[in-house]
């Protein structure tokens, strides 16, 4: 950084928190409204979440089995 250049600088939560509690409602809404990028996840997480979706649709099969049989 060039000394013209201002250093960034950091707001407590304590200050973050008095300046939202001091916002208007539509200011809050609009202030707390900004879009949050999606998350590029990696091998093992899709991984975890592909086994939950397996397991989730085969319990499901087993619920309705269930039904099915208690119907009988």
């Amino acid at each position: 950084m060039t000394k013209t250049q201002l250093t960034p600088t950091t707001i407590s939560l304590s200050d973050q928190t008095w300046v939202l509690s001091t916002l208007e409602h539509d200011q809050l809404v609009k202030a707390k409204k900004h879009p949050i990028p999606r998350r590029h996840l990696k091998g093992p997480e899709l991984l975890v979440l592909w086994t939950l979706r397996l397991y989730l649709i085969f319990m499901m099969a087993v619920v309705a089995y269930q039904f099915w049989l208690a119907a009988r």
